[in-house]
């Protein structure tokens, strides 16, 4: 619970946010290895969408490859440490960066974790799927101020900065998960 602690004082304005965190390399470690509730999480938006849609059409859900869904995601996962490391070495901020890592990733993997809840009441308990559409829709357009705000306080950029940074990084993943899975749900 202390990184969901970190992530709101991150976000929001805790001057000692940084102490929920570990930020020594076996802490970052940990901070990726977290990353990995997302497949889980992000299986269930994916089925659920998906099946939804399928009764809507009236035929059957699709057949899902796990191998291309492992990929694509991986992928996104791995875009946001490609391209803030980008970014902090052309803007010379380096000494920031795990920092930054730890923070965006406990952020994203409590986000999935808040997504996987809501699309296995949808999934499993018959909650409507108007409500999963709306937390995806919250989760896509929360990752934005997210991304920008972990970029201005654990990135160490001023605002104006941050909010490019964090158009950068939200475009890049969003342009990698959306392709791969453009090829992968093609009927």
């Amino acid at each position: 619970m202390r990184p969901l602690y970190g992530v709101f004082g991150a976000v929001g304005t805790w001057p000692d946010w940084q102490r929920f965190f570990d930020l020594s390399r076996a802490g970052v470690v940990r901070s990726f290895l977290a990353l990995l509730v997302c497949f889980p999480a992000l299986w269930l938006v994916m089925t659920g969408l998906e099946t939804r849609r399928a009764e809507l059409a009236g035929t059957a859900a699709p057949d899902f490859q796990v191998g291309p869904f492992i990929l694509i995601v991986g992928l996104w996962l791995l875009s946001f440490p490609v391209t803030s490391a980008l970014v902090a070495i052309l803007m010379s901020q380096t000494d920031r960066l795990a920092t930054w890592w730890v923070a965006r990733n406990w952020a994203l993997a409590w986000l999935c974790i808040a997504l996987g809840l809501v699309f296995l009441a949808v999934v499993f308990a018959g909650l409507p799927t108007i409500m999963g559409y709306g937390a995806l829709l919250a989760a896509y357009l929360g990752l934005l101020p997210i991304d920008i705000r972990l970029a201005q306080r654990a990135g160490g950029f001023p605002l104006t900065t941050a909010i490019l940074v964090g158009c950068v990084v939200v475009s890049t993943g969003m342009m990698v998960l959306l392709s791969g899975l453009l090829q992968v749900i093609q009927p």
